[in-house]
């Protein structure tokens, strides 16, 4: 119940702006106090009685807060019968901040906007840890192909640079004799390229078995492989 007027000073000053015969004061239903006017008595008197009761009521809980109501009545000119006229809440004092009968929020508190904006915040922040975790890992893994491409430059040019010659000395040795390539004489020189491309490529000997077989069962693409090789 909503309370319009609180301490007595507040209730006085409310009274004073009426005409009233009679007052009542309920807590909910229940009467607590009613005041008639007597013959000789006038307004003041039935403002004083609700203080002296106001009164007994703090001295006998001092902790009252409580809201009641308070009605006037007039007595109509000829009528024995009270009737009802001008009603407000009202308490006798106002309740602590820590008594208002709502719950306290603790000092660490949180509303769910707060906690919203923070579980983001948090989001956000494992994200850009993500982000800055892969840039590293782009910037390591490009170091690496940049060494990695550099190192394979020189075995390629080293491999281009060879690879006509030892073709063709490979070529001479199952196939009917042909002149000597320029710079390379007879097997030996087939072996010590063979052994240069060992500490570039381990498996070069399989890797030239395998040209000999596509020499030998596919001649059209093999003469299409040198063709590219030599244009290079």
């Amino acid at each position: 119940m909503l309370t319009e007027f609180i301490g007595l000073e507040a209730i006085n000053n409310n009274l004073e702006k009426f005409n009233f015969d009679a007052i009542g004061v309920y807590d909910k239903k229940l009467e607590k106090f009613k005041k008639v006017l007597s013959e000789d008595e006038t307004e003041e008197d039935l403002i004083l009685a609700f203080n002296e009761w106001a009164d007994r009521m703090l001295t006998s809980n001092p902790a009252n807060f409580k809201t009641y109501s308070i009605q006037l009545y007039e007595l109509p000119e000829g009528a024995k019968k009270l009737k009802g006229t001008i009603s407000f809440t009202f308490a006798l004092q106002a309740a602590p901040a820590n008594n208002t009968g709502k719950t306290d929020k603790p000092t660490n508190y949180i509303t769910p906007k707060e906690l919203e904006l923070a579980l983001e915040n948090q989001r956000l922040e494992f994200e850009n840890s993500r982000l800055l975790q892969q840039i590293e890992e782009l910037e390591t893994d490009n170091e690496e192909a940049e060494d990695e491409k550099s190192i394979s430059g020189v075995m390629n040019e080293a491999i281009m640079n060879k690879l006509p010659q030892l073709i063709d000395l490979v070529i001479s040795g199952f196939s009917k004799p042909k002149p000597q390539v320029a710079g390379i004489s007879g097997a030996t020189d087939v072996n010590a390229i063979i052994e240069e491309f060992k500490t570039i490529n381990p498996e070069i000997e399989q890797d030239l078995q395998r040209l000999l077989n596509l020499a030998k069962n596919n001649p059209s693409l093999f003469k299409m492989l040198i063709t590219q090789l030599r244009s290079m």
